[in-house]
């Protein structure tokens, strides 16, 4: 995978680091593990204020509300930029960029919905993804911390509320893996998880018990996509094998959706704009979007809008969350 596949971006134009590490990862200083029943290990936590208590600056009259739901939130590589193979939990500027980014961009689209619980984790550095041998190790480092805040938010903090996993790229890697490494194998705790949102990275399949969504307000099963530019194909793995799901019509595959049934960009600067904009279809294991009305729209073409999964959907998403998860 190219190191800056997850840098391309409608809202930020940014440039890949030349800072990563260079030694093997046996090498490296263990780093401390989070302390989960410390808030301060939380990048999100209904006990706290944080960036997914906002709601975009302009959205006014939103009234979308639901009781009892929980969100765990697995945030996606933030630390791109560092010589070492785990960030550090004790990283104050590297936190406070979670919170302004993917908290604000990504899970603040559950706000007043559910309540949303994000463990900041020993994330693997970027370059894990282009030096597997080391990637792996620094991975496993990673996914131990989501494992740990997942049973911990289990015991402390669930009470019994429903349960929705939400992840973005190495997110959706470490929700992945705690699906099949610990929900599946404990069945009954996997009859509480009611949705999960795999985003930005291809999922073949969970379980039979546990597949990809079909319709708008189908649950127990997960949804999935990776955008790129109209009749672009990204080098790392397609094919009609990997399922999808179109975050505008909410069919697993289908026809183009209306640019009419699109309800809004969130961008960077914290606002909603240009509903009716995007039109998505499902192509190969990808989904491919096309833009209308929107200004200087030559600036923001990419053929890789990863990092803006969430964003170009941010209301469809938030819509359908409440619909389907009112039922």
């Amino acid at each position: 995978m190219k190191k800056c596949i997850y840098l391309i971006t409608l809202f930020l134009l940014a440039k890949c680091s030349p800072v990563i590490p260079v030694h093997i990862f046996d090498d490296e200083t263990p780093k401390s593990e989070p302390i989960y029943r410390n808030l301060n290990y939380w990048a999100a936590h209904p006990d706290k204020f944080d960036q997914s208590d906002l709601l975009p600056k302009n959205l006014v009259d939103d009234t979308l509300c639901l009781d009892s739901i929980d969100v765990f939130f697995i945030y996606p590589t933030i630390y791109t930029s560092g010589d070492q193979w785990n960030a550090d939990v004790n990283d104050e500027k590297l936190n406070k960029k979670i919170n302004n980014s993917t908290i604000a961009n990504q899970a603040s689209v559950f706000t007043g919905i559910a309540n949303v619980y994000a463990p900041i984790y020993r994330q693997m550095h970027i370059h894990g993804y282009e030096d597997i041998s080391n990637g792996i190790k620094a991975f496993d480092v990673a996914y131990k911390d989501v494992e740990n805040a997942f049973k911990y938010y289990l015991k402390h903090f669930n009470n019994g509320n429903r349960i929705v996993i939400a992840a973005h790229s190495q997110g959706t890697n470490h929700a992945e893996k705690l699906f099949t490494d610990f929900l599946i194998p404990n069945d009954s705790i996997l009859k509480k998880v009611e949705l999960a949102y795999l985003i930005g990275m291809p999922i073949n399949k969970l379980n039979l018990n546990y597949p990809a969504c079909d319709r708008p307000n189908d649950l127990n099963c997960f949804l999935s996509w990776r955008t790129f530019s109209y009749g672009f194909y990204t080098s790392y793995k397609y094919g009609d094998e990997i399922p999808v799901t179109n975050p505008v019509s909410w069919r697993k595959n289908g026809s183009q959706s209306l640019y009419s049934s699109h309800k809004g960009i969130l961008f960077k600067n914290g606002k909603l704009k240009y509903p009716q904009s995007v039109s998505a279809v499902v192509n190969q294991g990808i989904l491919w979007v096309s833009f209308q009305s929107i200004p200087m729209q030559k600036l923001f073409e990419r053929n890789d809008y990863h990092i803006a999964d969430y964003n170009l959907f941010w209301m469809n998403i938030r819509s359908n969350f409440y619909e389907r998860m009112k039922k």
